[in-house]
């Protein structure tokens, strides 16, 4: 299905990030609906004495496009993605970000929310990387269907030095930064992105991965000027 035609004409643009209906305007006889699910959480990292324990970064939301003919001033139905929790503090795993849809006629398109980011373990002193949170899987019934970016990994090279994993970027922004010093994940950017990991440094204090973001859907209206 081509994206426009050329008789399409750009009326007017919404970004939602909340509620869960849809109206049309007056005149509008297509929308083009981009969507990304809610990113994932960033690993948390435990503590052990002169150890290191880094969490992996939070996966983004995957992403969706679809062009859908509606009828003007009619309500339309979605669902934005929650976003995914940062872990707790220790050897805790992030949560997953939730799916976003759009419904038409009975045709829901979907994209899916990011993985959490991995626990960063309770603590040690050897070379260890530990992978970042699959990004969301393609999604369904779009006519692009992406998946998401994964989490960054995070690497302990000794009890003292390392660094956590970032959270994954999405198509409206990025994700959490990792660290490289004792501090809390840090949480997500644009929506759809994954939260940033833990990083614990020689023994330090338990630190909590930092939250994924909401997801996302941006619709554009279109009128027929034929």
């Amino acid at each position: 299905m081509p994206m426009f035609n050329r008789s399409d004409a750009l009326i007017a643009e919404s970004f939602l990030v909340s509620g869960t209906t849809f109206t049309t305007g007056a005149t509008t006889t297509r929308i083009k609906v981009a969507l990304v699910g809610g990113g994932g959480g960033g690993g948390g990292g435990g503590s052990t004495a002169v150890s290191a324990a880094l969490g992996s970064g939070g996966g983004a939301g995957g992403y969706g496009v679809v062009v859908f003919t509606v009828e003007p001033s009619t309500n339309y139905t979605y669902a934005i993605g929650a976003a995914g929790t940062g872990a707790t503090a220790g050897n805790n795993a992030g949560g997953n970000g939730g799916d976003t849809t759009f419904t038409v006629s009975g045709v829901t398109v979907t994209a899916k929310g990011g993985t959490g980011g991995l626990a960063g373990g309770a603590g040690g002193t050897a070379v260890l990387p530990i992978l970042g949170g699959a990004g969301g899987v393609a999604g369904s019934n779009g006519d692009i269907n992406a998946p998401g970016a994964p989490g960054y990994s995070s690497y302990c090279l000794t009890g003292l030095l390392g660094y956590s994993g970032a959270g994954a970027s999405g198509p409206f922004g990025g994700g959490g930064n990792g660290a490289s010093a004792q501090a809390t994940g840090n949480a997500g950017g644009g929506n759809g992105s994954g939260g940033g990991g833990g990083c614990t440094l020689n023994g330090g204090a338990a630190t909590a991965g930092g939250a994924g973001t909401i997801g996302a859907i941006l619709v554009q209206e279109l009128s027929n000027l034929k």
